[in-house]
């Protein structure tokens, strides 16, 4: 778009709403160049300014996919609540950081699971962020 420094595609994405069976199809397919290798490098620069001293700060992912910043953050001592409606996402970020489970219904939120690290540093609940927004604030 002339002046406006965004290129068309972004212009495009910028209303955007994706569909919750659009985001099932793109983990199912393996669509997911935003899933990112490394730890993000704003939250490694600044994880002390965050973490002011403190040990065991709990962290929130919203839409967490496979984020290996959870891991990360864990490893250090603290706790991740994450909330990913792909089940998929949530089955391969276990997979692939070699972690143990437990997998439960979470009856509050209709058609929510818990899936919870063994060493229960890391909890991530499969459902709508919005569902678990409401369920978060009772």
């Amino acid at each position: 778009m002339a002046g406006t420094g965004q290129s068309p595609d972004l212009k495009f994405q910028q209303d955007r709403v994706m569909a919750v069976d659009e985001w099932h199809d793109r983990w199912k397919e393996g669509r997911i160049g935003f899933h990112q290798q490394d730890v993000h490098k704003l939250l490694e620069k600044h994880l002390d300014t965050v973490v002011n001293g403190r040990k065991g700060v709990r962290f929130l992912f919203p839409l967490c996919g496979k984020a290996i910043d959870m891991k990360w953050l864990a490893d250090m001592g603290h706790t991740v609540v994450g909330v990913e409606i792909s089940e998929i996402a949530i089955q391969h970020f276990f997979s692939e950081q070699n972690l143990t489970y437990t997998e439960e219904l979470v009856p509050a939120i209709p058609g929510a699971k818990l899936f919870k690290s063994s060493d229960g540093k890391i909890t991530l609940y499969q459902c709508n962020l919005y569902d678990f927004s409401k369920y978060s604030l009772h």
